[in-house]
């Protein structure tokens, strides 16, 4: 038999199971929402119209699941809850908790030998011997009551369910033994009358036995049964959040103490510094003390001297005797004369200031950074990204990066960690190159095939960077609204000096205008506001001077290539001015000139130079040559005098301008074209000088003999015609150089004797 102790527990936990978690006492009219959890149908009745009031969603005090909107009068009973409340109280009347009970059915109360699972009621001898001959009982399961009590829960569940009866009022006394498959309800029979009348509204019932529980049964364990897996799916799932959360501490923790040992060693090194510091500063103190100790000795030493000539003097001159002065005037003159030349060759200004030991002190975030290693090496940390935007489009889009980690410290070199992505295909992006320009800072360059806007995100190890993505806004223009000038530009410098003949044009890598002027002999560089900067070169045949400027080109870090038609050689300066270096001579042979003319480099530093005497076109790299092709001649891909070139965004192309026809080549020489079958062109394109490929796909090519700037579509499509006005008329005088800035204005430059003017649209 259990022990009093063992009872107990079994008789709380009974009264647990059956208690309600909102009123904390037993059910009372339990009802099982459809999350499953039961409470007492007041209790849920007031949680609904507390939420009513308070306007809020109604859910389940335990799992937060939404409860129906229309209240729970259409929410199932409880009836296995209902089953053990009744039970219990009936145990907890006849002494549940004991070792013993008393019988439920004698009013003697003699101790009860046995359990009726039918009648769930404690039997005594008699009682129970009475209940084994009554016919009615007969088929009554009985169990000794010790047995009972070891397991009361397992007893309880394991007994025969009692008939249960109709809720509504008028049906109370009428037992639900039909069940209504429609509504998935127990009914009585009087139900059937008024409710569910067989074949109304479909309804489907039938009486309650144990193939129809079977077959329910059999329904519910393939309903529940992907619970157990989903159970472990979450189980699962739980383990391995619960160890990443340990892995994050035990992550932190270590991650903690290499910041504490890299700190550790900052300290170090610090505390090393500053005693060498100070160390130093100490002997430079003594140093400098022993030089103005004796400066002092010596000065105080003239002092002295000053002293006893001045006091000798004073007593002399102020007693007055006429025998002693004359007597010691020349002696006089003499020591002031000595000790004046004595002061004069004594140092009285320190021979060392305190300002000198400040050259010695060094600025401990320097010293961090120069001397020790990056810390958020160590950490797993997003770099913080700056990234210049919106960009308007050039050819290249350039776009500067600056990465920090979390203490603000540059992180460098991960030019080959970081990655450009575009909201296009990737494919989109075409010849991207990334370098480190500064600490931290890094220049991101690539041209886009296409037309449309797009954005660009940042990428370092795999992974978005912390900043937003960059805009980039197509430059694109309609050439048929270029009606009118801008700008004109005739006049440069501080004397306002007409500009000459500028045929030529060029841009520098932010943006700088730069221009031939022929009287000179001299480059003009305007900045990125059109305002005059400085000159470059002049006359004369030594390094850095110019007889005939045929060729300008300006690379990506802003090395400046001019070609001299009568020197036959190409010069290298940088934009400042400065010369650096020139290569090419008079000749025939490769790497020699005869009048070089346009010049145009690409992304890759290769330099492409219309040789035009010589019919080819010249290539170089780092100055040195690399190959060269073409020969002269009329026939597609052969040269007449070629005069200038481009390439478009994609460098896969060379347009180049020859005699009275543009040609198309690959950049390794191939002939792909001749963009010269026009159609619908207004005008006869005859000696195109300037050509020029802009960042919206179009080429723009002046024509002497139109007067004009042509623009076509890359494909040799006519697009519009740029028109100047020039003494009355719709035209230019003598267009030659074209260029589109990075911010969308093209500058054509009219250089005949009358125009000599830069023209901006």
């Amino acid at each position: 038999m259990a022990s009093g102790g063992g009872i107990e527990k079994e008789w709380r936990q009974i009264k647990e199971e059956i208690s309600c978690s909102i009123c904390r006492d037993l059910f009372t009219d339990p009802k099982t929402i459809p999350c499953l959890h039961t409470f007492c149908k007041r209790c849920i009745e007031r949680s609904i119209e507390s939420n009513k009031k308070m306007a809020t969603i109604v859910c389940c005090p335990l799992c937060r699941a939404p409860l129906p909107q229309d209240g729970i009068a259409y929410i199932p009973t409880n009836f296995t809850i209902n089953r053990l409340v009744e039970i219990f109280k009936k145990l907890k009347e006849s002494g549940q908790g004991s070792v013993t009970m008393k019988c439920g059915k004698c009013k003697k109360g003699s101790e009860a030998i046995k359990w009726c699972m039918e009648c769930r009621n404690p039997l005594c001898q008699k009682c129970n011997e009475f209940h084994e001959n009554w016919e009615d009982f007969e088929s009554h399961k009985t169990v000794p009551i010790n047995e009972f009590l070891q397991n009361p829960i397992q007893a309880l569940a394991g007994a025969p369910e009692k008939a249960e009866f109709c809720k509504l009022v008028a049906h109370s006394e009428q037992k639900l033994y039909l069940y209504c498959k429609t509504c998935s309800k127990l009914i009585c029979q009087y139900c059937t009358l008024k409710d569910h009348p067989r074949g109304h509204r479909d309804h489907d019932f039938d009486f309650v036995d144990d193939e129809m529980v079977d077959e329910e049964r059999e329904k519910m364990k393939q309903v529940t049964a992907p619970l157990k897996q989903l159970l472990e799916r979450v189980r699962n799932g739980v383990k391995k959040i619960e160890h990443c959360e340990k892995q994050v501490d035990i992550e932190s923790e270590a991650n903690i103490e290499k910041i504490r040992a890299t700190y550790g060693e900052v300290y170090k090194l610090l505390k090393q510094q500053e005693e060498e510091t100070v160390g130093k500063v100490n002997t430079i103190k003594t140093s400098f003390k022993k030089t103005l100790t004796a400066q002092i000795k010596n000065a105080k030493f003239v002092e002295r001297q000053l002293v006893s000539c001045d006091e000798f003097c004073h007593k002399i001159v102020m007693v007055n005797r006429t025998r002693q002065l004359l007597t010691y005037n020349k002696w006089i003159e003499n020591r002031v004369d000595e000790v004046t030349k004595q002061v004069e060759h004594t140092s009285l200004d320190p021979e060392c200031k305190p300002s000198d030991m400040i050259v010695i002190c060094h600025h401990p975030v320097e010293f961090v950074n120069d001397s020790v290693c990056d810390v958020s090496s160590c950490l797993p940390h997003l770099p913080d990204c700056t990234v210049s935007g919106p960009v308007v489009i050039s050819d290249p889009v350039k776009v500067t990066v600056t990465l920090k980690d979390i203490f603000g410290s540059p992180v460098v070199n991960q030019s080959k960690d970081l990655e450009i992505h575009c909201n296009k295909e990737r494919e989109f992006l075409q010849n991207t190159h990334i370098e480190e320009e500064s600490r931290g800072q890094y220049h991101i360059w690539y041209n886009p095939k296409g037309k449309e806007d797009h954005s660009l995100s940042v990428h370092w190890r795999g992974l978005k960077v912390n900043h937003e993505d960059v805009k980039v806004l197509m430059n694109i223009r309609d050439y048929n609204k270029l009606k009118k000038e801008m700008k004109i530009i005739d006049k440069y410098g501080p004397t306002n000096r007409k500009i000459s003949r500028p045929y030529l044009l060029a841009k520098g890598p932010n943006n700088e205008l730069i221009v031939r002027d022929y009287s000179t002999k001299q480059l003009v560089v305007f900045d990125k506001h059109f305002q005059y900067s400085h000159v470059i070169g002049g006359t004369g045949r030594g390094n850095g001077k110019f007889q005939c400027i045929t060729g300008i080109a300006v690379d990506k870090k802003g090395y400046l290539y001019v070609a001299d038609h009568s020197l036959h050689c190409i010069q290298k300066f940088k934009l400042n001015g400065e010369f650096i270096s020139q290569f090419g001579s008079r000749g025939t042979a490769n790497s020699q000139f005869q009048s070089p003319y346009g010049l145009v480099l690409s992304q890759s530093e290769l330099l492409f130079v219309c040789d035009k005497d010589n019919h080819r076109i010249q290539v170089f790299q780092n100055e040195q040559f690399s190959c060269c092709f073409g020969q002269h001649g009329t026939e597609p891909g052969t040269f007449n005098t070629p005069r200038d070139l481009t390439l478009n965004n994609s460098e896969d192309q060379l347009f180049i301008s020859d005699n009275i026809r543009v040609q198309v080549f690959t950049t390794k020489g191939q002939f792909l074209k001749v963009f010269g079958n026009f159609t619908n062109v207004p005008f006869n394109l005859q000696v195109p000088l300037g050509i020029h490929y802009t960042s919206d796909r179009h080429l723009l090519i002046s024509s002497h003999s139109t007067h004009c700037v042509l623009v076509f579509e890359e494909d040799g499509k006519f697009t519009s015609a740029i028109e100047g006005t020039y003494q009355g008329k719709k035209r230019f005088s003598n267009p030659c150089g074209v260029v589109m800035m990075d911010s969308g204005q093209i500058l054509i430059a009219d250089g005949s004797t009358f125009g000599n003017r830069l023209v901006m649209f």
